[in-house]
């Protein structure tokens, strides 16, 4: 009774620290080796994010947003530039947007004047043979983009609904790109991966082990301690005023989907011993070091240098300790008041022969061979835009930019002088941009180039659009359109600016900040692949003191960790910062199936029927992984749809491993060493 009021107490206390202190964060940012939460931009030890925020300082503004907007019409015309007007005034009014360039404002420059390309209340096209506005009408001009920049330090994200209510009054095709409408679908979809697809993960989980035990009871009991074990592990987090990240939110899934076998391992060994104290004493090390294996793997995101990273794996190895730590609590009252009657289904399992585990395992030797040639295709590429599914409406507005204006977002360059920029500086800066729109890694170039720099910065004083061009006399700023091609090479556009700028300056946009990002996934996945194997191999020999049983436990998960970069090639899926946490996690998950196996085979020296033994659970437990993780693939974003993936096919390995070769290994092995053992039989 002590023990359950505790429990209960606990229990209370977890959801109202939730409740009152719950929260998430959806920045790129986590992603970055020295972010640290609840540190500014400037903090963060890092070149490209310190310039993004010293962009947003000079100029006084913050992020941008891109309203696509479509007409089968086109927009030279009378009644839609009326209404692209209008948009553009209602939205200039707006108190949390500093400015806005669209087609209806968009600078003409005649001699030293500056005047618009509507004449007659139509949008002219002689708009389109102006190189900078490239980027504003496509060239059959039904499409048109009005880029919006929000003030500085506004949340962009509270403000996406009042925009699209502007929109919506005068257009009906639109889309909306840019890192607040996709930090926005982010959050919306972070929000189901901790309210909805648990439930649904919880159900189809809740009613496999039911089919399997034959026992309602049995299959509310290993989903409970998991459940609660989440809740109390996100409170920890929640606790210490930390949120909940891109990565973190999954913690939820991970413990519901990892934690429930361990209970289902339990109630097998039960039913077969019929005894609870020698099932106690049977399946709790097997249990604890599964465990703990299974935490070595995700502890091993704290060698990595990404606060994320260690966040994810330090919190699920809390909840798995808890999970485990609630299993033994209350296993007594739940299995001691259970009568197992009904034989939990054994699905047919049984050893498949040395034929047929010999054959497999030389397939899998041959595909490892191979693999050299498949895994060099992996692409390291991450940024918000691979999150999301090419149907979803950012991977639709994306597809509209790339194919109808060349570009996906822009960089910015600023300029600075220690005096006045002069007329002269005109032809040098000319020089730059023409320069980059050679490349095939620019688009286009952005800055009113044909009117020299002192008569710009004098009409910047009455006109708000090109205050967003100009800081001072002495500091302006140049929009880069990036190609596709660009963005995937932000080192060579940076290697060319640094050999034909004659100025002072920094380069700033999130397109940097991913580009830091992707340098460092892969020396994440190696050090985490490495710290996760010695993890795993040192805890195993320790377990069993017997390299025979630690290697046959080992085998298996390398060749799943290998898989997992074979599927990634199969599927072409790119390695990023979702994708890159799948080796280690698997590697946690498998060893479980493999220690179970070899501890019951310590036990009956016959791995052919330590697999009629833990088979089953082994099974049950791996179909409940499956079907719970399978839940990710509706998601519409693609960064859960990949991980989902990844590992239903790696634990299709490892089962496969686990339950057909493994059992031949240990054969083998046991021969090896003791080569009489047919002679005594």
């Amino acid at each position: 009774m002590k023990k359950f009021i505790i429990f209960l107490a606990f229990f209370i206390i977890s959801l109202v620290i939730i409740f009152i202190k719950g929260s998430i964060y959806t920045g790129p940012d986590v992603f970055l080796p020295g972010f640290k939460y609840g540190k500014s931009l400037n903090e963060i030890d890092n070149e490209s994010v310190k310039n993004f925020a010293k962009l947003s300082k000079d100029f006084n503004d913050g992020n941008s947003l891109f309203v696509i907007i479509y007409s089968d019409n086109g927009f030279f015309n009378k009644e839609n530039t009326k209404k692209l007007l209008n948009l553009t005034s209602e939205l200039l009014n707006e108190p949390y947007i500093s400015t806005i360039i669209s087609p209806a404002n968009f600078p003409k420059i005649v001699g030293f004047s500056i005047t618009t390309y509507i004449k007659d209340n139509v949008l002219q096209k002689e708009i389109l043979t102006d190189k900078n506005a490239g980027n504003l009408i496509s060239k059959d001009g039904k499409y048109s983009i009005i880029n919006l920049t929000f003030k500085q330090n506004i949340d962009a994200r509270k403000y996406i609904t009042k925009i699209e209510n502007h929109i919506k009054k005068f257009f009906e095709n639109y889309y909306l790109f840019g890192e607040p409408v996709i930090d926005s679908e982010l959050f919306k979809e972070l929000l189901k991966q901790m309210y909805i697809y648990p439930v649904i993960m919880l159900l189809l989980i809740l009613f496999f082990f039911y089919f399997q035990t034959k026992s309602l009871k049995v299959a509310f009991f290993s989903v409970f301690a998991p459940i609660i074990s989440s809740i109390f592990t996100v409170s920890i987090i929640f606790l210490f005023n930390r949120p909940l990240n891109t990565l973190t939110v999954m913690i939820f899934s991970f413990l519901l989907i990892i934690g429930s076998g361990y209970g289902l391992h339990y109630y097998n060994a039960y039913f077969r011993i019929k005894d609870f104290e020698k099932t106690k004493k049977h399946i709790q090390i097997p249990i604890i070091f599964s465990m703990l294996t299974t935490v070595a793997g995700f502890l091993s995101f704290l060698f990595v240098n990404i606060e994320s990273f260690k966040e994810l794996g330090l919190l699920v190895s809390i909840g798995l300790i808890i999970n485990v730590l609630l299993i033994f609590s209350f296993s007594k009252e739940i299995f001691k008041n259970t009568n197992p009657k009904k034989r939990p289904i054994n699905f047919g399992i049984k050893y498949f022969g040395d034929k047929i585990s010999f054959t497999l395992l030389i397939i899998f030797i041959v595909i490892a061979i191979i693999s050299p040639l498949l895994i060099k295709n992996i692409s390291i590429k991450s940024d918000m835009i691979s999150y999301f599914s090419k149907d979803s409406k950012i991977g639709k507005a994306y597809n509209i930019m790339e194919q109808f204006f060349n570009f996906r977002e822009p960089i910015f360059l600023v300029l600075e002088k220690n005096s006045p920029f002069i007329a002269s500086d005109n032809k040098k800066i000319k020089n730059i941009l023409e320069t980059l729109e050679n490349t095939e890694y620019v688009s286009n170039t952005n800055f009113p180039i044909d009117i020299p720099i002192p008569i710009l910065y004098s009409f910047s004083k009455n006109n708000p659009l090109l205050k967003y061009y100009i800081s001072s006399n002495s500091k302006i700023r140049i929009i880069i359109n990036l190609t596709k091609k660009g963005y995937e090479n932000i080192d060579e556009i940076l290697n060319i600016l640094k050999e034909i700028t004659p100025y002072k300056y920094y380069v700033a946009g999130s397109a940097l900040i991913w580009n830091d990002i992707n340098k460092n996934i892969l020396n994440a996945q190696i050090k985490s692949i490495i710290f996760a194997g010695i993890l795993i191999f040192a805890m195993v020999f320790i377990i069993f003191k017997s390299i025979r049983i630690t290697l046959s436990v080992i085998i298996p998960i390398g060749f799943t960790s290998l898989f997992n970069f074979i599927f990634m090639t199969i599927f072409k899926i790119n390695l990023d910062v979702s994708t890159s946490i799948t080796s280690s996690i698997l590697m946690g998950l498998v060893i479980d199936y493999s220690i179970h196996l070899a501890n019951d085979e310590k036990n009956t020296k016959s791995p052919e029927k330590s697999v009629i033994n833990v088979g089953p659970p082994i099974l049950a437990n791996g179909i409940g992984l499956i079907l719970g993780f399978s839940v990710l693939l509706f998601s519409s974003l693609k960064l859960f749809k990949s991980i989902s993936l990844l590992i239903i096919f790696g634990i299709l390995i490892g089962l496969s491993f686990t339950l057909i070769i493994q059992p031949y290994i240990l054969k083998k092995f046991t021969l090896i060493n003791n080569p009489y053992r047919g002679f005594k039989k």
